[in-house]
């Protein structure tokens, strides 16, 4: 569960480096793939796990300052 949690978080980070580009530059193709792969990480862990065990994770995540708003 450690490597999952690891992974998470990399793309959690992933997709706060894509916005930051997006924002600055305008470019968000590197966005719109960073939410690709998020959504598909959460959907195999909802569906290997739980929706209520993501929702922990994202709180974990959220006092870290990594959660999508």
């Amino acid at each position: 569960m450690e490597n999952v949690i690891k992974n998470y978080e990399t793309l959690l980070l992933d997709y706060s480096e894509a916005s930051r580009v997006a924002l600055e530059t305008g470019r968000k193709r590197l966005l719109a793939f960073a939410l690709e792969k998020l959504e598909e990480f959460e959907r195999a862990f909802i569906q290997t796990f739980s929706f209520e065990r993501l929702m922990e994770l994202q709180k974990e995540f959220n006092s870290k300052g990594l959660l999508i708003a």
